[in-house]
C-alpha cells in the first residue's frame, strides 16, 4: 500500500456522487501498534499482515490471532509502498529516497537492495510469489524473479509512468495502469507490449486479471468498470457508471474467477469511508455493497474467496472479514 499523504494531491478533480446499499456481514479485529502506521499491506491467504511504523519498525503479523511474529528494524519510516507476498514470505518495501528493499518475512533478513532513480509508485507480486514487478516514480516499471532477485525485464517509458500493476495467475502477463490513460499488458519475462488499451479518460487507478488470464478488468477516476480483452487490447464490456472513483489499486478478482471487488474512495475527502462494492462477473450484477465504518484503503481475498479489507487510523490497523 502507498503512504497515504503522496496521493491526495493527485484526486482534486475526481468529484464522486453518494450512494449506499444494504451492507453483508463483516466481522472486525484490530491489531495496536506501539507508533503510527505509516504503511501496510495484507496477504489474506496466508493470513498475513505487514506495517511499517513512525518507530522505523516493520512488524509482521499472523492475522489469525493478531500475533506479532516478526519485528524489524529500518533506517527510516518514509516509506512510500509496502507489498507482501500473496504466500506472506517475501515483503518489499520503497522508501522515499528512491532506496528499495525486499525481505525475507522468516527471517528477517534483506535478501535484496535496490536504489531505484525515483521513489517507487506501486510494486506487486506475482500470484505464486515468484515475480515482483517495481515502477519508480515516472520510469518504466522493472520485473524481477524473486527466486534469484535477477531483473527479467522493464515496460515501455510512459508520461507519467504507471499508477497500478496485476499480473496473471500463472506470472506471464502483467497489465499496466498507465498515467497517460492507457491500460497496457506485457509479457512479464521478456517486457514485450502486448496489447493497449484507450478508452479511459482519466487514469486507470487499478487493475487485475481474470481467472483464465484472458480479460483485465480495470477502473479509475472516471468511474468505469472496463473489461480489457488482453490480447488485443479491445473494450469487451463495461459495467454500469460507479458513484465513486475507485482507489489505487483497489480491484481484486476472488480466488475462484467469480467476482471482483473495488476498494472505492471519496476523492472530495479521503478520510471518510467509501464503500466495498462486489460483483459477479458472469451476470455483471452487483453482489454487495458494504460501507466500512472507518475508512478502508485496501482487500484481498482470502483462498476460498471470503473478503478481507483493511485500513488504519493512527496506531491501529483494522482487519473486516467477509461473511
Amino acid at each position: 500500500m502507498r503512504n497515504l499523504s503522496r496521493v491526495a494531491s493527485t484526486l482534486l478533480a475526481l468529484v464522486p456522487a453518494a450512494a449506499m446499499a444494504e451492507a453483508p456481514q463483516y466481522s472486525s479485529q484490530t491489531i495496536k501498534l506501539p507508533a503510527q502506521i505509516r504503511s501496510t499491506a495484507i496477504a489474506a491467504g496466508a493470513d498475513r499482515a505487514v506495517a511499517v511504523s513512525s518507530d522505523k519498525n516493520l512488524t509482521v503479523w499472523d492475522l489469525a490471532n493478531s500475533r506479532l511474529l516478526r519485528t524489524i528494524a529500518l533506517e527510516t519510516a518514509e516509506v512510500d509502498y509496502t507489498a507482501l507476498s500473496p504466500d506472506g514470505l517475501w515483503i518489499f518495501t520503497a522508501f522515499h529516497s528512491g532506496h528499495a528493499a525486499v525481505w525475507d518475512a522468516r527471517s528477517g533478513k534483506s535478501v535484496l537492495q535496490l536504489q531505484l532513480p525515483h521513489y517507487a509508485s506501486t510494486a506487486s507480486f506475482s500470484p505464486d510469489g515468484k515475480l515482483l514487478a517495481i515502477a519508480p516514480g515516472g520510469d518504466p516499471a522493472q520485473i524481477f524473479e524473486v527466486a534469484s532477485f535477477r531483473k527479467l525485464s522493464q515496460t515501455l517509458s510512459v508520461t507519467g509512468g504507471v499508477q497500478a500493476m496485476a499480473f496473471s495467475r500463472d506470472g506471464a502477463l502483467l497489465a499496466t495502469a498507465d498515467s497517460d490513460t492507457e491500460v497496457r499488458v506485457y509479457e512479464a519475462r521478456t517486457g514485450k507490449l502486448i496489447a493497449e488499451n484507450r478508452d479511459f479518460l482519466l487514469e486507470p487507478l487499478a487493475l487485475d486479471f481474470t481467472a483464465d488470464g484472458k480479460q483485465v478488468i480495470a477502473a479509475g477516476g472516471d468511474r468505469i468498470i472496463a473489461f480489457i480483452d488482453a490480447k488485443s487490447g479491445k473494450l469487451i464490456r463495461q459495467l454500469p457508471k460507479t458513484d465513486h472513483p475507485v482507489f489505487f489499486s483497489g480491484l481484486k478478482v476472488s480466488p475462484d474467477g467469480s467476482l471482483v471487488a473495488l476498494v472505492f474512495m471519496k476523492a472530495e475527502n479521503m478520510t471518510q469511508p467509501a464503500p466495498v462494492v462486489t460483483w459477479n462477473l458472469s451476470s455483471g450484477q452487483k453482489k454487495s455493497e458494504w460501507l466500512p465504518p472507518t475508512l478502508a484503503f485496501g482487500m484481498d481475498w482470502t483462498n476460498d474467496s471470503r473478503q478481507v479489507a483493511f485500513g488504519s487510523e493512527s496506531d491501529s490497523l483494522t482487519i473486516w472479514r467477509g461473511h
